[in-house]
Parts: structure tokens; C-alpha cells; sequence
């Protein structure tokens, strides 16, 4: 039986496909060193990289979901390390780091992880970094849920509201939980901090990377669309 952390994570997150082909394809041009993604969740990006023939060092800082992936990519070439996207280290250095979805703008400490990035990076390698796009517009309505049905349980979420609010941008969901007897009604608000790809890049020269310039991922009737700035580690 799955955690509601984990359901929760693939039923918001787990459907989505729009990014993935940038990933392969940053993949295939970026060596054989293989790929590092922080925040990794419960495989959707690193799961379909090593299906590509790639090996993938996942990093994800939740347990039950850093769990929940060690068991999905069971006989594919990915290493699951639990840990904390601003306080790491790998033992080998890789040749691509891919922070997917606007996990970027989540953590807490943006220099500590650009500083862990460019030390688990080989000498001119790329840090790929999504955004949320520019086409994210505020809003404050109920869009369709997601739905799925687990052990007999109806997980519902709807979209509400996408809000800007000082240096921080919200995104606020209704979940509802149906056993067919009782419902749970809770809000989930995602902040994000705000965050464009000039200031990304400048505090990217500052931990050593340089400016490879940004890749658009387009909106889906479900998500936002992403700008993925890429950086180049140093040679040294």
C-alpha cells in the first residue's frame, strides 16, 4: 500500500511527459558520465533516463518517496541516495545534473546547492535547470481535478489559485480524500521563490558555472510551461 505522500506526489506530478524528451536529449550530448537529478521524487524523470540506457544518480530528500523509488527502479542502472539538495556530495563525479519541475525554487539555500552542483559535475558539464515559465499568469479558480483511485480510496486535486506575493509565488491546491463513507478536505500551498533565468545565471557565475543560455518547455492543459536555464561547469 502506497503513502499518501507518495500518491499525493504521483497524482500532482507523475503524469507529467512535456519535459522529458529535453532531458534525453541533454542526456545523449552530455557524455558518458552519467546523470545526477535532485529531487528526484519518485522516478519520473531518472526512471525514463535509465530506461534510455543512461545511468542516474537520484537524489530526493523525502523518505517515504526516496523508498518508494528505490523500489520502482529495481534492476535499472539508478542509484537512490537520500539527502538534502543543498548539503551533498557523490563519490563520482557526473556529467549532467538535472533539477526538473521548478525544484529549484524550492530549496532553501539556491548557493549551497549551486555549490554541491558544480563539485558533483565533471569539468564542463551542464547543470539544467526548469523555471516556471513566463506563461504562468495568476489565477483564482477551480480548474479539473486530478483523480486516482487507490486501495478502495478516491484521491481527487484541484488547482486553485497560482499567486504572487511579494518575492514568492503560491500555488494552492484542494485535496480531497473519499473512502466512500468519509471525505478529507486539505489545502496544499506550494511557495516557490521568485526566480528568472538572469538571476539564476548570475548566481551561477558565482559558484563557477557560465551561461549556456535557456531551452523552453511549452505549457499542457495540466502544467505550466518551464524555462530551463543551463549552466556549464568550470574546466577546472
Amino acid at each position: 500500500m502506497s503513502s499518501p505522500v507518495v500518491i499525493w506526489h504521483d497524482l500532482e506530478c507523475g503524469d507529467y511527459r512535456a519535459d522529458l524528451p529535453l532531458w534525453r536529449e541533454l542526456a545523449a550530448t552530455c557524455g558518458d558520465g552519467g546523470v545526477l537529478e535532485v529531487g528526484a521524487g519518485t522516478g519520473r524523470v531518472a526512471i525514463d533516463l535509465a530506461r534510455a540506457g543512461y545511468s542516474v544518480i537520484a537524489l530526493e530528500r523525502d523518505p517515504e518517496l526516496a523508498v518508494e523509488l528505490s523500489h520502482r527502479c529495481r534492476g535499472l542502472a539508478v542509484e537512490v541516495i537520500s539527502g538534502d539538495a543543498c548539503d551533498f556530495a557523490l563519490e563520482e563525479r557526473v556529467s549532467l545534473c538535472v533539477v526538473a519541475m521548478q525544484t529549484v525554487q524550492l530549496f532553501a539555500d539556491r548557493p549551497a546547492f549551486l555549490r554541491c552542483a558544480h563539485s558533483a559535475l565533471l569539468p564542463r558539464a551542464v547543470l539544467a535547470l526548469a523555471l516556471l515559465g513566463d506563461d504562468a499568469q495568476p489565477f483564482d479558480i477551480e480548474l479539473d481535478p486530478d483523480v486516482v483511485e487507490r486501495d478502495g480510496v478516491r484521491y481527487s486535486s484541484w488547482p486553485t489559485a497560482l499567486r504572487r506575493r511579494g518575492d514568492s509565488v503560491l500555488i494552492e491546491r484542494r485535496r480531497s480524500a473519499f473512502d466512500g463513507h468519509h471525505e478529507s478536505i486539505s489545502l496544499d500551498v506550494i511557495t516557490l521563490a521568485r526566480l528568472d533565468p538572469a538571476t539564476l545565471a548570475s548566481e551561477g557565475l558565482a559558484a563557477g558555472f557560465s551561461y549556456r543560455g535557456v531551452r523552453l518547455v511549452a505549457a499542457t492543459d495540466q502544467h505550466a510551461g518551464s524555462q530551463v536555464v543551463l549552466l556549464e561547469s568550470s574546466g577546472a
